[in-house]
């Protein structure tokens, strides 16, 4: 009887130490957050997601859109505005699940961006895993906007980028700690993906649907805002970012288009070439192509001598334009410093670090076959 009753109390007390748990739907769950900074105030917005309505079974279902809450805090600090924001809660707000940051482009400069550092780095909920976009378009809007079938948001290029971006890449969606990482490198150039809402390509039942899409990016060296660039102009990063990107190319032979190129596989490499005092890069890139469309009756050798020049012209332009605003999202410069810290230096004392010269030659070799073709065969 006294094992009994010895037993029984080792049990209760175990036990008793679940007492304080709480459910699923007794918290408030942060999803996205988002800065921006008007008239001298910081200004927080929070995405907040029901997650016993975005749960569901497998092989059932959602036939309804799963709801979406704002939340606004504003304050002469951060600090001030996530006080704002708490005032008005109704539950306990958990910030494990936040997976997105979105800042405003008037956070993009240091003294702001330090409050967004210290802040989310000094919270123990909040990871550095989560993704990173600027924006010029309102954070209210691009908080409620939902992806396709009724999906929940999660699934949104907002929280999933990565699946877009493998599929058919642009610009690359960076982490926050690789965001830190480049922005606290002297010689490196952060490229911010920056998010706006689109109505242009898709309906619902002949309705417009809004969107999310990645319309440019904002470029960050020296921990200064160099300036927004829009898509087009930054197509020849994703050939130098990584070897996921997949994209497809339309090559022309004169003024008209040629074929349609399916490339996929790039690998780069940076060469410095010293003459004197001066400094120049070599980019080498090799790169997997398919055939996809033929528009006009063209040799795959001659092909594949198009392909290399649209690459090499794609490339070429998005350096100099960004080295215009004085950016490097090649991160030549970043190579130098690796190899030389001491001429690179002396490069930055004198602003000769990157100019539109800077970059000498672009080799380019693309390895071409038709769909279905096992060898690459030039004819």
């Amino acid at each position: 009887m006294k094992k009994l009753l010895c037993l029984f109390i080792i049990m209760s007390v175990l036990l008793a130490g679940c007492w304080d748990n709480k459910e699923v739907q007794d918290i408030n769950y942060i999803t996205a957050l988002g800065i921006d900074y008007k008239e001298d105030q910081y200004i927080i917005y929070v995405q907040m997601l029901d997650f016993a309505t975005i749960a569901r079974q497998e092989g059932t279902k959602q036939t309804e859109t799963a709801p979406i809450w704002v939340g606004r805090g504003t304050g002469s600090t951060l600090s001030d505005a996530l006080i704002d924001l708490y005032t008005a809660n109704q539950q306990r707000i958990s910030w494990g699940h936040v997976t997105a940051l979105v800042l405003g482009e008037s956070v993009l400069v240091p003294e702001r961006l330090s409050q967004v550092f210290d802040m989310t780095n000094r919270s123990q909920e909040i990871r550095y895993t989560k993704w990173i976009y600027g924006t010029k378009d309102s954070m209210e809007d691009l908080f409620t906007v939902s992806p396709f079938f009724q999906l929940s948001p999660l699934h949104s290029l907002l929280h999933e980028p990565q699946e877009s971006y493998r599929q058919f890449s642009f610009i690359r969606p960076i982490q926050f700690v690789n965001f830190i990482r480049l922005y606290r490198e002297d010689a490196a150039t952060v490229v911010l993906p920056s998010l706006q809402i689109t109505t242009a390509n898709w309906t619902e039942n002949l309705k417009q649907h809004p969107l999310l899409e990645v319309n440019g990016a904002f470029l960050i060296q020296h921990q200064t805002l160099k300036g927004w660039m829009q898509r087009s102009d930054l197509a020849g990063i994703r050939w130098l970012s990584t070897p996921e990107t997949r994209a497809s190319l339309v090559v022309f032979s004169g003024i008209k288009a040629a074929g349609s190129i399916y490339l996929e596989n790039p690998k780069s490499a940076i060469e410095i070439i010293r003459e004197g005092e001066e400094v120049y890069y070599r980019i080498k890139l090799n790169v997997d192509g398919m055939v996809q469309n033929i528009y006009q009756k063209t040799r795959i050798g001659e092909m594949k001598k198009l392909t290399e020049a649209s690459l090499r012209e794609e490339i070429r332009n998005t350096f100099l334009k960004t080295a215009a605003i004085h950016a490097d999202p090649y991160q030549l410069g970043l190579q130098l410093r690796r190899a030389d810290p001491k001429l690179w230096d002396e490069l930055r004392k004198e602003k000769r670090e990157m100019h539109q010269a800077s970059l000498r030659e672009i080799d380019v070799q693309v390895s071409l076959r038709y769909w279905g073709q096992r060898k690459n065969i030039n004819r």
